[in-house]
Parts: structure tokens; sequence; C-alpha cells
């Protein structure tokens, strides 16, 4: 049996922050149908599913199988290959490095009874190439997903997680994310309030002008992913919880959880209220 494990990072500097639940898309997209990700599978159907499994035929550099896939949900998903002449079995794993940052990993464990150990190996080991492009190209289509369509476009792990019409709340982080400040203060009426943190209230655009500038200052890059966006009073309360990826100016990264309450008057936001940590940074 031929083995092989890679993990890579998921998230890098200058890049589109991905949760765990984002990650998890990804990866359902994959396994419902791997043809956009695997440049060698040329067939991919899936023949019976149910909760949590999925039965599919495919076809890999000419070679047919049929799979069993089991969903672990937001941890693993596993390929069982139960026809055909290649069997074993594959996974892909999400987990998260010893600094709690998130990481994917691809193993496989693979073997076919008409060849030896020698050619076994020569059949199997090219595929490293192929299947870690495929690892890379799930993370790329979320995140192509989260940059041409919108974060409102990533399903939610519980239909408890969204309320009413939110994409109000989507688009006030897309803005916030552009680290632009005009576009970020065209957001706000003129004597909006700011909470932030345990800091004091303040007021007015000039304020939040001074306040979020000098903790933009300190950063490259910022990206929230929301797990959860509520739009309650016929929209004029906004509630997001999210996991915030700020890149530092050294290029490192630190990752913080925001719960974010928005309060509009007409179109603008009149109330923002910031509650998060932000001392490490």
């Amino acid at each position: 049996m031929y083995r092989l494990s890679r993990t890579i990072p998921v998230n890098e500097a200058g890049k589109v922050y991905l949760s765990r639940h984002d990650v998890w898309t990804g990866l359902l997209m994959k396994a419902q149908n791997a043809l956009p990700y695997v440049p060698q599978m040329q067939k991919c159907t899936v023949l019976e599913e149910g909760e949590r499994w999925l039965l599919r035929d495919i076809v890999f550099n000419s070679t047919p199988s049929r799979e069993r896939v089991t969903f672990e949900p937001e941890t693993r998903v596993i390929f069982d290959r139960v026809g055909g002449v290649e069997q074993g079995r594959i996974q892909n794993i999400i987990g998260e490095d010893e600094n709690g940052n998130l990481t994917l990993t691809f193993s496989f464990g693979l073997t076919r009874d008409d060849l030896d150990t020698e050619a076994e190996r020569a059949h199997f080991a090219p595929m490293e190439g192929a299947y870690m492009g495929a690892v890379a190209a799930t993370l790329g289509a979320v995140r192509r997903t989260v940059v041409e369509q919108g974060r409102d476009k990533i399903p939610p792990a519980s239909p408890d997680d969204v309320l009413g019409n939110n994409k109000w709340i989507y688009d006030f982080f897309k803005v916030t994310d552009s680290l632009q400040m005009e576009p970020f203060l065209e957001l706000f009426t003129d004597d909006v309030q700011l909470t932030f943190g345990n800091s004091p209230t303040i007021t007015g655009k000039a304020a939040i002008r001074a306040g979020i500038g000098g903790l933009w200052s300190r950063i490259t890059g910022m990206s929230h992913s929301l797990s959860g966006a509520w739009s309650m009073h016929e929209g004029r309360v906004g509630v997001a919880e999210s996991t915030a990826m700020y890149t530092r100016k050294d290029g490192s990264l630190y990752i913080a959880q925001p719960a974010t309450v928005l309060h509009r008057r007409g179109e603008k936001i009149s109330q923002l209220r910031i509650h998060v940590d932000i001392n490490g940074l």
C-alpha cells in the first residue's frame, strides 16, 4: 500500500480569511463534484446519498473507481474506495497547528493488487501533485466565491445563524475589510457613536477616522468570516458573530472573534459596538 500525508495552512497573509465552516463548505462542494478541482478527474457522478454519506463513481487518470464518501461535519471527509482495481482510503482533514491556526491535511493509503511494491509506488506517487492541487483549488474556489459573490453566498452552518434581510451586514464587513477609510465613513451618520472593546464611546466621523485609522495603521490586511448575521427590527438593528484575521506589517497573523452590534437610522449606521479583545495585536 502506498501512503502519503501532507498538511498545508489554510490562511496566509494577504488572502481572504477562511473559517473552519468556510473550508468545510469547500470540501462538500468537492465531494459532490470533483471535476472543477481535480484536472485528472474525468468523471464524478453521485449515485446515492444519505445523512453524512454519499456513493459516487469516479474516473481518475482513466481508472474507474467507486467511492463511499463519509462526512464528519467540519472535521473530516473520508473517501473509501469500494469498487475498482484501486482500493484504500483518502482523507481530507481540517485541523489546527500548535498555534491554533487552521490546517488542511490530505492523506491517502491506496493499493493495487495487480502491481508489486515498486510498480505501485510508480503508479501512485504522481498523484500527490494532483491531489494537493485539488486541496489548493478547493480553498481557492471558496475564496473566489467570497470575493466575486460575497460572503453571504456561503451557506450558514445552521438556519439559526441567519435572520432577516442581512445583506447590509455582509456589505458592512466587505467595506470594512477593504481598509478604505472614505467608503467606510460613508456608511455612518454624522453623529455616529462607536464603542470598541472597553474603550470609551466616541462620537462623530472625525473621531472614527482617528480611532479606526489608528488601528488600521498597524496592519496591512483584515478579513472577517461571519458565523452569524441577524437583521432585526425591520433592518434597524444588526448583530454579527465573526472571526477576524489581521495581517500585521511584519506579515504575521492575529486572529480574534468579534461580536458586532449595529444600529441604523435609515440606510446609515448610527451606532456601532464592537466587542473584541485585540490587546495581542
